[in-house]
């Protein structure tokens, strides 16, 4: 079970309203063109994803809880 826009749900029986279906169109979802973002470097630089174009880049996102 999970929460979606503050109520509890399972992937057997969840069925969106019609403005969260269509929130969930306008995320992003696995196998989509990741959008250009910039992060900083370590060193005081910044880091675009489309500096990177061309080349294999993995994008993990998570935390340690």
């Amino acid at each position: 079970m999970g929460e979606w826009l503050g109520r509890e749900y399972n992937y057997t029986d969840w069925r969106p309203s019609q403005d969260e279906f269509q929130l969930l169109k306008e995320i992003h979802h696995a196998g989509d063109v990741a959008p250009d973002f910039t992060l900083p470097l370590l060193d005081g630089g910044e880091l675009s994803l489309s500096d990177l174009k061309g080349k294999p880049v993995v994008i993990e996102f998570g935390s340690i809880t």
